[in-house]
């Protein structure tokens, strides 16, 4: 996508990314199941099946067939559907139709709830505050599997702007909020992120290569924000800053501007607003908990 003049202006909706299917044979059915004298182990092992399938589904833009999770995962027909049946079982996912299943308002709920509402809270004044400085879109994201779900998103007050709808979802990969989100992750934890994500191009600049994305996680470490440049869509520059709670990464904060009007100069002051108004709310987040 691109900037468009005046009063068309680009929209988002929520789009799909799977997670990326690892091959598997005949062979690989027996590490499916470990032998029974090692419990610790089959129940990590569960737990992690059972959060990818749920992760599947809490992205997916609507309800998603057996096989579709399957084909997405990797994973052998039986375990995806016994975990369906116990996730069915818990309330959490719901059948939909044979061998369709969607996420349940219940899971959204203990996934999202009440530290969604307070970082909305707690951060509407500072993002406010970013918004009027700069006259350009200011977001907050969270983290959700392998997207980043926006959670406020405040519009440019230029008729050349980049909109985003509330809840919407982009790849972590290629978005300034993304990561800045990750970039306290392990090199062991980021590689298993970056290993069940689907990567594909949004534009022609997106980065795809594990390499290149892995030397642009060590520089966002390095810098604490994160700067993308016509990747997750073309004419768009966005700067992304993580919030903290405790220390801990729980979400971001972006300012998405057009490429055109991000030279060096302006660079740098949206640089130095977003890390001072992601500052602000970590600390409103620590001084409120």
């Amino acid at each position: 996508m691109s900037y468009l003049k005046m009063e068309r202006c680009i929209h988002y909706n929520e789009t799909q990314w799977g997670m990326q299917a690892d091959p598997c044979n005949l062979s690989a059915h027996s590490r499916d199941e470990t032998p029974s004298n090692m419990p610790a182990t089959k129940e990590a092992s569960s737990l992690g099946k059972a959060f990818q399938v749920l992760e599947v589904l809490a992205t997916a833009a609507g309800p998603r067939a057996l096989l579709e999770i399957v084909q997405d995962l990797g994973l052998h027909k039986p375990t995806v559907h016994r975990i369906l049946g116990e996730l069915v079982d818990l309330g959490y996912v719901s059948r939909v139709e044979k061998g369709v299943y969607e996420i349940t308002p219940k899971l959204r709920r203990l996934a999202s709830g009440e530290l969604e509402d307070r970082l909305v809270e707690i951060a509407d004044p500072c993002l406010r505050e970013l918004h009027t400085e700069t006259g350009e879109t200011v977001n907050l994201g969270v983290l959700r599997g392998t997207n980043v779900r926006y959670l406020r998103v405040l519009e440019s007050t230029h008729p050349l702007r980049r909109i985003v709808e509330p809840d919407s979802v982009d790849p972590f990969y290629s978005t300034s909020l993304g990561r800045a989100i990750t970039l306290q992750l392990t090199d062991a934890e980021w590689e298993a992120l970056i290993n069940r994500t689907r990567l594909l191009a949004r534009t022609t600049e997106t980065v795809t290569d594990v390499k290149q994305l892995r030397k642009i996680h060590q520089q966002a470490q390095q810098d604490g924000y994160s700067v993308e440049q016509d990747q997750n869509d073309v004419g768009v520059t966005c700067i992304g800053a993580p919030v903290y709670q405790q220390e801990n990464i729980v979400a971001a904060i972006s300012l998405s501007v057009p490429t055109a009007r991000a030279d060096a100069k302006a660079l740098k002051r949206f640089i130095k607003a977003v890390l001072r108004t992601a500052e602000q709310i970590s600390q409103k987040l620590d001084f409120n908990r």
